[in-house]
């Protein structure tokens, strides 16, 4: 309940900006307490030492802040032309395909293991943790999150197949038609 009123709020006053009409709460912050059904108003000031938006601005561009935002905690992932490399050169790995039984009857890189995301929490049991496990899907995102949820579980040797089946058709067997 209280996403929407905040998010009624913040649409009010985009549309506020976008046509010009009533008073946008610029330089001001809403304060509601939703247990007692009050609101608050404050002013607030820009401070004129801020690097962003101060008298003096030194960042004018998008940029890494050291501590933040780093891939240190991301997931292992590669790139569809080094998974070509991988099946052609070794026999020591497995390929997952997260999609839905309609994606995998339409196409399907062989030999691949068939698990659907929405099943994959019940059934890690069936994927060995001795040997590479790429996943992938058609575009990257389900498997990525089927990585998240490997990595969970304890099976590390997961990596995300970034770009997924579409960019194996586009990249790879180009005899395919993109879907």
């Amino acid at each position: 309940m209280l996403p929407g009123i905040i998010g009624t709020f913040q649409a009010t006053e985009a549309i506020k900006l976008l046509t010009g009409i009533g008073e946008p709460m610029i330089g001001k912050l809403l304060h509601y307490d939703a247990l007692s059904s009050r609101f608050k108003s404050f002013n607030i000031t820009q401070d004129p030492k801020c690097r962003l938006c101060g008298e003096n601005p030194s960042i004018n561009e998008p940029m890494e802040i050291k501590g933040h935002c780093n891939n240190e905690n991301s997931l292992p992932e590669i790139e569809i032309k080094e998974l070509e490399k991988i099946i052609s050169a070794s026999k020591n790995y497995n390929l997952l395909d997260v999609r839905t039984d309609n994606e995998v009857n339409e196409y399907r890189i062989n030999p691949s293991i068939w698990i659907p995301l929405d099943e994959l929490d019940g059934r890690i049991s069936e994927l060995s943790a001795s040997e590479p496990l790429y996943v992938i899907c058609k575009s990257g995102v389900r498997s990525s999150r089927a990585v998240s949820i490997l990595h969970s579980k304890g099976l590390n040797n997961a990596t995300n197949v970034s770009g997924g089946i579409d960019a194996w058709k586009k990249e790879i067997d180009t005899t395919q038609p993109n879907s």
